[in-house]
């Protein structure tokens, strides 16, 4: 015992493996039982869930396939109405777009005729004033 700790981790590593270059066949598959379980000790959480899971699986599917339908279509539903909305966000603004062109076309005509009118006035109290 006090020797396998002397070697270095190179050396321990070899004593480790199933087949070491200098045991036989027979030494090699006397250690495979407990190489097996510090295998199994050292991963037993991820081999428990492996396990449960192809166990589970086929218990679970079965139950879980109704929320998952459930939570697609309200997914889809949700999606539907946040299209509508949407839509009608883009067509009040659109409507208010339209407002404002209407307002700033008005404005300007109504400016193009004031100043119409001005000149017209202007020209015609200059043609009704009298000459000297």
């Amino acid at each position: 015992m006090a020797e396998q700790m002397n070697q270095n981790p190179a050396e321990s590593l070899n004593n480790n493996l199933p087949v070491a270059v200098n045991q036989t066949i027979q030494q090699a598959t006397h250690n495979l039982p407990q190489q097996i379980k510090q295998t199994v000790i050292q991963n037993r959480v991820p081999i428990a869930v492996g396990i449960g899971t192809v166990v589970l699986t086929p218990i679970l599917l079965p139950l879980l396939k109704p929320v998952a339908k459930a939570t697609i279509k309200t997914g889809v539903s949700f999606l539907e109405k946040t299209k509508g909305a949407l839509a009608e966000t883009v067509e009040v603004f659109g409507d208010i777009v339209a407002e404002a062109k209407a307002e700033v076309a008005a404005e300007t005509q109504h400016k193009s005729n004031l100043k119409a009118g001005l000149y017209s006035q202007e020209k015609s109290n200059t043609t009704n004033s009298p000459t000297p």
